[in-house]
């Protein structure tokens, strides 16, 4: 019977220490992983508003640094008007919402005694006082927690400045991009992010033209059926249709209970219009103003939006169909290269 042969491994003291920086590297970078964050947003803003910025530089003639920070203004002042216009009537409506679901839950319990107590002994009369007086409070946290989970305002002011220098020169992301990798790489990394900067950015522009057409449609739809702060409404509409699939339910939920907060019957119909605009953009809207943007399986994109908000919460959602999209191209560019 042979003996057991003993194995010796050895391990040199180089490649000890490759492993050792490895591990160093890989701390680094998850000690630092929210300014890597920071860094990849910006890397995406700046290519979804090149285009923007190149047309205002070239075309109206503005200084790019400029053109920047007129973009910048833009979508700051947009946002700005939807929290200024409907978050306090919001929060109104839900008040009168909660009073009105109190008053009924007291008038059932004066109008029908036995009926109360079967109602008071199942626990739904106390849980529908619990609901009236919660809906102030569980609106100003639903707001409070959405805000916040965008990030501090250390995070956001360090994104928009790396964004800004990523783009206030001509070929910023070009230079930075060029800036990483090794020399003899550079011509094809810098092609690939030429492709990529083109995709979002021609994404980019297909969702504000999207944005528009929804806000009008919102719009003019709530004002025909009468519902209160249809302007405010509209804005929160036509702002969300940048989260693909979730958006138009997320800016749903308001109108509905802004509508609700007046009659069941307005609120059906709301839900009526939204549903009707819904189905307008998946098969008319989409096909015609988004065409093959992003090109990726909308299952796909689903998950990515899903996986995005559970890794970094709305920045994450935002950013996932950008995203999503620069890795379709070097998936693509990839392939043409191995065929």
């Amino acid at each position: 019977m042979a003996e057991p042969q003993n194995i010796n491994v050895h391990i040199s003291t180089m490649a000890l220490v490759k492993i050792v920086v490895a591990g160093l590297l890989l701390l680094l970078l998850y000690v630092i992983r929210d300014i890597i964050l920071m860094l990849v947003v910006a890397m995406i803003l700046a290519s979804a508003m090149d285009p923007l910025v190149d047309w205002l530089y070239r075309k109206a003639k503005f200084p790019r640094g400029l053109s920047v920070l007129m973009v910048y203004l833009f979508f700051l002042s947009l946002l700005g008007l939807v929290v200024y216009f409907l978050i306090p009537p919001i929060t109104q409506e839900f008040n009168l919402l909660g009073a009105r679901i109190e008053d009924f839950r007291h008038d059932l319990s004066t109008r029908a005694g036995s009926l109360s107590n079967a109602l008071n002994q199942l626990g739904l009369a106390r849980g529908l006082s619990a609901l009236g007086q919660g809906f102030a409070e569980l609106t100003n946290d639903v707001f409070q927690k959405t805000l916040g989970v965008v990030s501090s305002i250390v995070q956001l002011v360090g994104t928009l400045v790396f964004t800004f220098y990523l783009i206030s020169s001509e070929h910023g992301m070009k230079n930075f991009v060029r800036s990483l990798v090794p020399y003899k790489h550079q011509a094809y990394v810098v092609g690939l992010t030429e492709k990529i900067q083109t995709k979002i950015g021609y994404w980019l522009l297909g969702q504000l033209v999207l944005s528009a057409f929804i806000f009008s449609f919102t719009f003019l739809g709530l004002l025909a059926l009468g519902v209160k702060y249809a302007l405010a409404l509209a804005l929160l509409a036509g702002l969300l249709e940048i989260v693909p699939y979730l958006g138009p339910i997320l800016s749903a939920i308001p109108a509905v209970f802004v509508a609700f907060a007046e009659s069941p019957t307005l609120a059906m119909f709301v839900i009526v219009l939204y549903i009707l605009i819904q189905q307008t953009e998946n098969y008319i809207l989409v096909p015609k103003v988004m065409g093959r943007t992003i090109g990726t399986n909308p299952l796909l994109i689903l998950l990515a939006v899903l996986i995005g908000f559970k890794i970094a919460g709305i920045i994450g959602l935002l950013m996932a169909v950008p995203v999503v999209g620069a890795i379709t191209v070097f998936v693509n560019d990839f392939r043409e290269q191995r065929a």
